[in-house]
């Protein structure tokens, strides 16, 4: 896997121009702290372009995340990246905002397209409109919004205030399974998204910040592979996060588990190597591998059918038949089996 420079990055922030807690400096500082190499911010329906550039080696990116505050229920909130201008105007109607997105030359991300509710969070943000056509993406794993279900009662809540970590296992079964489903159709992105804001939860007389952005900058993360080095300079280094992104050279990483950095997943074949993202043709003989950080269960699915389920650190499989072939790593964490890695699929052509 020569030839590939990895990088660590954090998506789906708020801060202080839209409902998050902190300024851009204490977003990237925290950010900093955590290890990370680029994060992208994205308030609700505002982009703020301006505060976009490096803070102490961090690449700060501005996006939004768009919705239609009119509409009741509230649903399909979508992460707009790489664009230049404000979309949010559009927001009544997706596939608008969408096709603004691509004719900026940016990305789009269905954000935590699947939520579950509960007596003390009943409210869900799910995504509703399944005709559109031409997003990147979808968020598969939320942070955040994986937290809704477990707050049951103020106890339980109490609880995870103090041990988060406790609770989430991986992305909601429900959204690997619509991503499997997305996936017979055409190529589907999946990114993890922290949903940071910052807040400040109050239980009674008890008042405390749950989930820092720091904390949160050292879950749940995307990984990408990009082709040359980050040069310092924005623009350049810009592109190649979004073309990253765009081409699924990625994996969503629990890296509060465990640091994911230097996993690899990809194909080799008479044509050559293929990464995660690309396409490989099955009259070139593929064989798919995998190297993890830490021996785990590594488990491909085919077609969202399980084809390989063994414990180690590597993985090789030759392969037999064309289809989607995504790679899961699960780690065992406070007493149970977590996911790991989710990586993006080797798309075998028939």
């Amino acid at each position: 896997m020569s030839g590939w420079y990895e990088y660590v990055g954090n998506i789906h922030i708020h801060t202080i121009h839209s409902d998050g807690s902190g300024t851009y400096q204490e977003v990237a500082e925290a950010a900093h702290k955590a290890g990370l190499d680029f994060i992208i911010v994205t308030d609700h329906n505002v982009v703020v372009k301006e505060e976009e550039g490096y803070r102490d080696g961090l690449l700060v990116l501005v996006g939004e995340e768009v919705h239609d505050p009119e509409r009741k229920p509230e649903a399909n909130h979508l992460l707009c990246l790489g664009i230049r201008d404000d979309v949010s105007h559009l927001a009544p109607t997706p596939q608008k905002v969408i096709d603004a997105v691509n004719e900026q030359g940016g990305v789009t991300f269905l954000a935590h397209p699947i939520e579950r509710s509960s007596p003390l969070v009943p409210k869900t943000f799910p995504w509703t409109d399944w005709t559109v056509r031409g997003f990147t993406g979808i968020e598969l794993w939320n942070y955040m919004s994986s937290f809704r279900e477990f707050a049951v009662n103020y106890a339980v809540g109490l609880v995870f205030s103090f041990i988060p970590q406790a609770f989430p296992e991986g992305p909601l079964p429900e959204v690997l399974s619509l991503w499997d489903d997305l996936l017979v159709e055409d190529k589907v992105v999946a990114i993890g998204g922290s949903d940071a804001h910052g807040k400040t939860y109050r239980a009674g007389p008890i008042r405390r910040r749950i989930f820092p952005y720091e904390f949160l900058f050292r879950a749940v993360n995307t990984h990408i592979l990009v082709p040359e080095p980050f040069s310092g300079e924005v623009g350049h280094d810009a592109r190649l996060v979004y073309d990253a992104l765009r081409q699924g050279h990625a994996w969503v990483a629990y890296d509060l588990v465990g640091d994911t950095r230097h996993f690899r997943f990809w194909a080799t074949s008479r044509a050559g190597r293929a990464i995660m993202g690309d396409d490989v043709a099955l009259s070139d003989a593929p064989t798919l591998h995998a190297i993890t950080p830490e021996r785990a269960r590594i488990v491909l699915r085919k077609d969202g059918e399980v084809v390989y389920d063994e414990v180690g650190r590597t993985m090789t499989f030759p392969v037999q038949e064309a289809g989607v072939y995504r790679l899961e790593v699960w780690k065992r964490a406070w007493g149970k089996e977590r996911g790991w890695v989710f990586a993006n699929p080797v798309y075998v052509r028939a």
